[in-house]
């Protein structure tokens, strides 16, 4: 695999070069790598470094990469994007809690801010308040410092009384209360089920 190098900085990554020269009537062709003066990559054509001058196109220089790593590495970038858009609040607790592996376990002492997720006992919790974890303030006891997010295992959790803002139910969440099942109607809801913003389903059962 070769990574693709422009004004120091890496542009691509391709394990199959397109190797090009200009031909008599200005055309460019493809050709073997000894006869090359450049390549060609995601639809643009490339001077290589040390070949014969292209007129009007910018110089790149080629790296040997190590196919494994860079997927490795690939997938860790991918994974540390989802955990920030996750603590962002740009991805939905369910579709985080399914992806419960990315996210870090909880641990002590660790100095934890607010809206970091972790997981703990295959669920995922978010920081509701800054705070240095101690052995016996794990996020299940700790409702003071710690929010269950979403439990993928489990459609219908059963509803707990929000603390405020940071654990109030969005549109959409799916609970079980008083032996019966239901989705809240509003964002940022705090209402116990029967009362405001939930709609029972009768058919879940």
């Amino acid at each position: 695999m070769f990574r693709i190098i422009k004004d120091g900085a890496g542009i691509g990554l391709t394990e199959n070069l397109n190797y090009i020269k200009k031909a008599e009537n200005g055309c460019y062709v493809l050709c073997p790598e000894p006869d090359a003066s450049g390549i060609v990559f995601g639809g643009t054509v490339y001077h290589l470094l040390g070949r014969e001058a292209l007129e009007g196109v910018e110089t790149v220089s080629l790296e040997e990469a190590d196919g494994g790593n860079e997927i490795t590495k690939a997938a860790e970038a991918g994974g540390i994007m989802f955990v920030t858009l996750a603590e962002a609040g740009s991805i939905d607790t369910v579709t985080a809690a399914e992806h419960a592996d990315l996210f870090a376990e909880w641990a002590y002492p660790i100095a934890y801010k607010t809206g970091q997720i972790r997981r703990f006992g295959g669920v995922l919790y978010k920081c509701v308040q800054d705070h240095t974890s101690q052995a016996d303030w794990t996020p299940d006891t700790a409702s003071s410092l710690w929010s269950l997010t979403a439990n993928p295992a489990e459609e219908w959790p059963a509803w707990a009384q929000p603390m405020g803002a940071h654990d109030a139910y969005s549109s959409g969440a799916k609970v079980a209360h008083n032996e019966k099942h239901w989705v809240s109607t509003v964002d940022n809801n705090v209402w116990e089920p029967g009362v405001y913003g939930w709609e029972e389903v009768t058919d879940a059962v």
